[in-house]
């Protein structure tokens, strides 16, 4: 009894003391010390944000998602979400409708059809004409010069004065056959050289140009010359040009049928060109 009654005051005392030690301690709110977090804090609009610590990679995690999966999107709210949808992203892609720019088309040249390439020409013209070019060219390399020519019954016709000059096959010239490489009615050589640098194809006797036949357009040009005057003693033996259909004595004007020329080399004015068109740049002038 006399401990506890030792006791009692002195727990009192000790409660009393302690009560006013923290009494004397200064008292700091919960919005004080808020308030007192915030301000330590940089202002978010006056600091530089590459200033502030940051993980890049952070970020480009935080930010990475699917785009090719099917995007579903939320009735309940204005964002929307990437479904994690079984297509794959190639087949997501093929499900979107969508048109390719075919860009500008190429402007088609202008002007006379001088190669066998010209894109105006057909396909089917362009491969006749790319045919016959080859086997024509073939025929004359098999005649290089006049002494082949006069050994296959080639005679020359005489015409010199433009620098070129037809030799002729009479029997090929009323033979029935047409556009032949192998019977060819006409070769023409370089006078100077004596090379054999082109053919020159003649539709049969009493052809005209309302006959000649349509091997690539434009490209594959025929021509006629009614205004020649042949010998009367040898049939293909130039004299000159007829004038007012009048012709020297001992010649007569003859009408020789549709012819078209293929060249062994590439002319300005294309494989076909006519003689008088040979070597010249004035293609639209002999585009017969």
């Amino acid at each position: 009894m006399r401990l506890s009654r030792f006791l009692f005051p002195v727990a009192l005392l000790a409660a009393a003391a302690l009560i006013a030690t923290f009494m004397r301690l200064p008292l700091t709110s919960t919005a004080e010390s808020s308030a007192s977090t915030v301000e330590s804090l940089p202002s978010p609009t006056t600091q530089d944000p590459e200033t502030i610590p940051h993980d890049h990679a952070a970020v480009a995690d935080d930010a990475a998602h699917d785009h090719t999966s099917v995007a579903d999107v939320s009735s309940t709210g204005s964002g929307h979400q990437h479904s994690n949808a079984s297509m794959s992203g190639s087949e997501a892609a093929a499900t979107v409708e969508h048109a390719h720019d075919p860009g500008t088309p190429a402007a088609l040249p202008s002007g006379p059809i001088v190669s066998v390439s010209d894109p105006r020409l057909s396909p089917a013209q362009q491969d006749a004409a790319s045919r016959l070019l080859i086997s024509s060219r073939s025929s004359i390399a098999s005649f290089p010069n006049t002494t082949a020519l006069a050994a296959g019954g080639y005679v020359s016709v005489g015409d010199n004065s433009s620098g070129l000059q037809h030799w002729v096959n009479d029997a090929y010239m009323h033979d029935g056959r047409e556009i032949d490489p192998t019977h060819i009615e006409s070769f023409v050589v370089n006078v100077s050289s004596g090379r054999t640098v082109g053919a020159m194809y003649t539709l049969e006797p009493g052809k005209t140009m309302a006959n000649v036949p349509n091997i690539a357009g434009e490209l594959t040009t025929w021509h006629v010359h009614q205004t020649i005057c042949f010998s009367n003693t040898q049939i293909w033996r130039f004299v000159s040009f007829a004038t007012n259909n009048s012709c020297p004595n001992g010649s007569s004007p003859r009408v020789v049928p549709p012819m078209m020329h293929v060249w062994s080399d590439d002319p300005p004015c294309g494989p076909f060109v006519g003689t008088e068109g040979h070597g010249t740049t004035s293609c639209a002038a002999h585009a017969h």
